[in-house]
């Protein structure tokens, strides 16, 4: 089976095209963590579909199936990014140990950027260039998961680094207190919707952030009428979502 969690549709249209070449049912972690639906994971390969945060899984994913019972005969991870997946394989492949699943190997392919508290997202187009060179590797991705070899992984010693920070940087970075809405907001509670976390809630008709954020952007890129900011990082900066370019 195959479990996938998403901020903006990314990792979600990965793991849909991997669920269509391989046969397999797709499983929203997100909404299982929203829920706090902890059932447990039994299958012959259990594949996880993420995007990268800083270089690495999402810490919410990790915590997440280490406190869930999981059962499974290989463990795959599939891992989207946008500029470089870092050394996030060796990462992987420690909680696959942590989980006592015998670890498969880790897949790396590279999607739009969505990370607009710092970078720049792709436009419509470009964005649509990214996600059809993509489509090649989902499909040697399904056909080396379906043959049950191993892929192995290695990275640079750049990679290394840019993982290491990690955990400083989800310490001291990745808060929810710079998001506010502007004038503009509808009170349309797309962005309480969209938050995994259940970190945002309408009072009064307008967004507050509380104090638990994994930073997925999915309040700020689905906004219909872009009245979310994140501080002055986000002011001018493409909302990217998965639907929005393939619609264009």
């Amino acid at each position: 089976m195959i479990y996938y969690f998403s901020g903006t549709g990314n990792s979600r249209h990965v793991a849909e095209v991997l669920g269509e070449k391989l046969g397999m049912s797709v499983v929203d972690l997100g909404k299982k963590i929203k829920t706090g639906d902890m059932d447990g994971i039994q299958d012959d390969a259990m594949i996880v579909v993420t995007p990268t945060y800083c270089y690495r899984m999402p810490r919410i994913v990790e915590d997440y199936l280490c406190g869930v019972s999981i059962s499974a005969k290989k463990a795959y991870f599939v891992l989207t990014y946008g500029t470089t997946p870092g050394n996030a394989a060796h990462y992987a492949e420690k909680l696959s140990e942590k989980l006592g699943v015998p670890y498969g190997g880790t897949f790396s392919v590279a999607m739009p950027e969505n990370y607009i508290a710092m970078f720049d997202a792709p436009g419509a187009e470009e964005s649509r260039e990214i996600i059809q060179k993509a489509e090649n590797k989902i499909r040697d991705v399904a056909h080396t998961i379906e043959k049950g070899e191993n892929q192995k992984n290695s990275s640079s010693w750049t990679g290394k680094v840019l993982s290491s920070i990690n955990g400083i940087y989800y310490s001291l970075f990745v808060k929810a207190d710079k998001f506010y809405a502007k004038d503009n907001c509808i009170g349309c509670g797309e962005c309480e919707r969209r938050c995994a976390l259940a970190n945002v809630v309408m009072e009064e008709g307008r967004p507050t952030w509380l104090d638990c954020c994994t930073h997925c952007m999915a309040c700020i890129n689905y906004c219909p009428v872009e009245a979310i900011e994140y501080g002055k990082k986000s002011e001018g900066r493409f909302r990217y979502t998965f639907e929005k370019v393939k619609e264009k």
